[in-house]
């Protein structure tokens, strides 16, 4: 799965979690509370998930073979 797939997949996370908060029954306030949340959720998962992607992409240390 490339970088981009990756990061759409995370944007329908937030689609959908986005959904699901605007049709639940909770008051404004709370609403917006969650919301919050939610996206904060889905950011930090994704730049981990990237940070992980391109350190396996473009790995600082070179492996030193012995043969």
């Amino acid at each position: 799965m490339g970088f981009w797939l990756g990061t759409l997949v995370f944007l329908i996370f937030e689609g959908l979690g986005a959904g699901i908060v605007h049709f639940s029954g909770k008051p404004r306030s709370s609403k917006q509370l969650l919301h919050t949340l939610v996206a904060t959720t889905v950011i930090c998962c994704w730049l981990m998930w990237g940070l992980v992607y391109l350190a396996q992409m473009y790995p600082l240390v070179r492996p030193i073979l012995q043969g």
